[in-house]
């Protein structure tokens, strides 16, 4: 079988640095990092702009445009359908271009979504705290590229395969759902209070005034060639997702030696972690089983008392973090910056512990219906993923 490079029958074109304060309420979707999905493009909290300039209309996307991200959660590739236009292209996502008649669109994009590549992206990624790759990096992979109809084959076993992920993701995502409902339900909306839980700020339940909040260490503290290839996990922003769940497995790691020096960064089982950079205001709540880890840079970990369970906290401030009284966002209730002292001031409707408790006894019976999917939903990828490799030996087309 043929192989050859990426940037052989593809290019790779950048987006614009559409300035967030000229974000409205409405008109073309600006595609972002966090709109990039493994295998779609979510809507998920969309940004618009008004969009009139004619200078900019080459980054105005169209059905069909493969995207591909170049920062943070670097090689997620994905297609733009109807539902997301009309739309451009944000800076730090890449549009692929097809240059040649050799290559069908849906192979190129099941290329893109494999893990063969996205695991060549990473250790080509530069940057601790968030992983950033550039045009050249995806250009110069090599991949097979069988004929046009073995393609076709190919592509025909791969979206059979995939139609049966989609729907466990599905149903996942309607789980999620649910949890929402429930929150609300019990809770209300913090904005208007409807329970009239008593309002307290954040910092009067951390642990103690010296361990609630801790920023992660300075670059200088925790510097690239401390790296290693495995030892004690340090958490970044790719470990947490936009819907508040850890993001395994980890990608960065420090000798037992530099974790002494950092301890005063480590995490605990249940912890809150958010982010303070990039997609600022991420968080989730920490699963370490008791095993040592450290935050870097561009996070902030927060430790609770026994007066708020950390459960409650992220499930607050995802599902409403934009109606949280004193929390400073942008007008649209995204977070424009993250530090401690914004979550020390943070005020919000304080329910009773054992309300709380009965939120998280919900929450832990739906994860076990959850996980059960997820474990499926694992098993799906992972026979995809054999079926990838197949593909790339030419053995789906024998």
């Amino acid at each position: 079988m043929k192989i050859t490079r990426i940037g052989d029958v593809a290019k790779i074109f950048n987006g614009y640095a559409f300035k967030s304060d000229e974000y409205s309420s409405n008109g073309y979707q600006v595609i972002r990092i966090t709109n990039v999905q493994n295998g779609y493009i979510s809507n998920t909290n969309p940004k618009f702009i008004k969009f009139n300039n004619k200078e900019l209309e080459r980054f105005v996307l169209k059905e069909g445009d493969i995207l591909i991200s170049l920062t943070g959660n670097v090689g997620r590739a994905g297609r733009v359908e109807k539902n997301n236009l009309p739309a451009v292209l944000n800076q730090r996502v890449g549009k692929v271009v097809i240059e040649s008649k050799e290559i069908l669109p849906d192979y190129l994009l099941h290329i893109l979504k494999s893990n063969f590549v996205e695991s060549k992206l990473i250790k080509k990624a530069k940057g601790i705290a968030q992983k950033n790759i550039g045009s050249s990096d995806i250009e110069n992979l090599e991949f097979p590229l069988p004929t046009i109809e073995n393609q076709k084959q190919i592509i025909k076993f791969l979206d059979q395969a995939n139609e049966l992920i989609q729907k466990r993701r599905q149903a996942i995502s309607l789980l999620d759902e649910y949890i929402k409902s429930v929150f609300l339900e019990m809770f209300g909306d913090p904005k208007t209070n409807p329970k009239q839980f008593p309002l307290i700020e954040l910092k009067e339940l951390y642990i103690d005034s010296k361990n609630g909040t801790k920023c992660g260490p300075f670059g200088s503290a925790l510097k690239k060639g401390e790296l290693v290839d495995s030892g004690i996990p340090v958490w970044n922003m790719d470990n947490i997702s936009t819907s508040g769940q850890v993001v395994m497995p980890f990608h960065m790691w420090i000798t037992e030696e530099k974790f002494l020096k950092l301890e005063p960064y480590s995490v605990k089982d249940g912890d809150v972690i958010i982010s303070r950079a990039g997609t600022v205001g991420k968080m989730c709540v920490a699963k370490t089983s008791e095993e040592k880890s450290i935050i870097s840079t561009n996070l902030i970990r927060v430790r609770f008392g026994n007066k708020l369970l950390a459960l409650y906290f992220v499930s607050l401030m995802n599902y409403c973090k934009g109606r949280v009284g004193r929390l400073k966002t942008g007008a649209d209730g995204a977070f424009t910056h993250m530090n401690t002292g914004v979550l020390d001031s943070l005020t919000f409707p304080y329910p009773p512990i054992e309300t709380q408790n009965k939120f998280s006894e919900i929450v832990q019976k739906t994860e076990l219906v959850k996980q059960k999917m997820i474990t499926q939903l694992e098993e799906l990828e992972n026979n995809f993923q054999a079926l990838m490799q197949k593909a790339f030996k030419g053995e789906l087309t024998n």
